[in-house]
């Protein structure tokens, strides 16, 4: 591979595709506003289970929905009905964010979690406001019932799109997102879990490292969800400039057959803990389980053990959902690329290179680099351009251009 000069290679005529992007915090629902910013859902269960959702003031008043700590350690606290018997359905909160969104990057920082515990259907998720279910879609991004010890994540949609079993850590156990497909059962949807063996995804394992950060990353590509328990939640995070170029493989990666702007819109934000229902109490899911010694039916059990859900609460230190700022995604010479997004470096040197396109790279002259050995595929091709040489607007910047570090002297070219 030719060596040159670093800004030689970013004022070449080459066509390069820049994309900026950083995060930047949109809202952020804390224990100081949390309960202000949420609709009370207090209608019949569409799953059909065996609940009764309150509203606020109704949570409130029989302590279903508190605030817990204070100051930086004040915490959300939503849980269920643990000391009577009620033939209508346990008492619960099923809540829905006042806004919608359309793409963005979600952090769901749990501290406690209702999972694990017979009867029990805990899920955050995001929903379409259409109405019309599946129309708009829906997301599950942490999902489970009774004694599930790994999380599951779906999608819900409207016909066309399929996943496939690629770039994620999860398992693929049905890949038709369509809520009718054949060969699934019922509203199934796309689901993956949470890798078998990776502990502390879901439930009283993650319960036990004191909950972690569940992200999702939505964009017009794909839908990708990532989870990071207490301990190694990152940096980037806990600092509040998330980066997800930096977090590895996520735990599920919805694309591949999937167009997802058709089919995800106008999404909204929803905590619920529901009991039995279409999936808990199914009786091929109860009786299958380790529940069904302690009762005949998941409706028995809930109704008759109130005190077996103590535990079934979340604790939501919080939501905050970031969006992309401005992003520059353009195909055009580098001299003229360079000008807008790099007013500091020579510009004399873009000048050049645009009154000489007989070459796809030019010295520093503007004269065209000769010997360019574009066959060379040696372990300098490994190294991308460093990242400190840029603002930080740049992170994560790729163009395709590789550099190579010896000694004091840094040298880049093309592939």
């Amino acid at each position: 591979m030719a060596k040159l000069n670093l800004l030689t290679v970013l004022a070449s005529t080459s066509l390069i595709n820049i994309a900026l992007a950083a995060y930047s915090l949109a809202d952020s629902y804390t224990a100081s506003n949390f309960f202000d910013s949420f609709i009370f859902f207090d209608g019949k269960d569409p799953t059909n289970g065996f609940v009764q959702y309150k509203d606020l003031k109704t949570a409130a008043k029989s302590g279903l929905i508190a605030i817990e700590g204070t100051g930086d350690n004040a915490a959300v606290y939503m849980g269920v009905d643990h000391k009577t018997k009620d033939p209508a359905g346990r008492a619960s909160v099923r809540i829905s964010s006042k806004k919608s969104y359309n793409h963005g990057l979600f952090l769901f920082d749990i501290e406690h979690n209702p999972g694990s515990i017979c009867g029990t259907w805990p899920a955050f998720w995001l929903l379409s406001d259409s109405g019309k279910w599946p129309v708009g879609g829906e997301i599950d991004i942490f999902e489970g019932v009774n004694e599930q010890s790994d999380n599951k994540m779906t999608l819900h949609t409207t016909p066309g799109c399929l996943i496939k079993n690629t770039d994620f850590s999860g398992e693929v156990e049905t890949p038709n997102c369509d809520v009718n497909a054949p060969g699934q059962g019922a509203n199934m949807g796309c689901g993956i879990l949470y890798p078998k063996g990776k502990a502390h995804s879901y439930g009283k394992s993650m319960n036990a490292v004191g909950g972690g950060v569940y992200a999702t990353m939505w964009t017009s590509q794909d839908i990708r969800v990532y989870y990071f328990p207490r301990s190694s939640i990152p940096k980037d995070i806990t600092m509040g400039k998330p980066d997800p170029p930096k977090w590895g493989m996520p735990a599920a990666k919805f694309a591949a057959g999937c167009n997802i702007d058709q089919h995800f819109s106008g999404l909204n934000i929803i905590f619920n803990t529901a009991f039995c229902g279409d999936w808990a109490g199914d009786a091929s899911v109860w009786d299958k389980s380790r529940c069904k010694a302690k009762a005949p039916t998941c409706k028995e059990y809930v109704q008759n053990n109130p005190e077996a859900f103590k535990d079934a609460y979340w604790m939501i230190r919080s939501v905050k959902v970031y969006q992309e700022g401005k992003t520059m995604s353009r195909r055009n010479e580098a001299g003229d690329v360079f000008a807008q997004i790099m007013p500091e470096m020579d510009m004399s040197l873009a000048e050049t290179s645009r009154k000489d396109n007989s070459s796809n790279v030019l010295d520093e002259e503007g004269a065209p680099v000769s010997g360019m050995d574009d066959s060379a595929d040696d372990a300098e091709d490994d190294l991308l351009v460093k990242r400190n040489w840029f603002p930080e607007a740049f992170r994560g910047w790729k163009t395709g251009i590789k550099c190579t570090f010896t000694g004091d002297k840094d040298a880049c070219g093309y592939e």
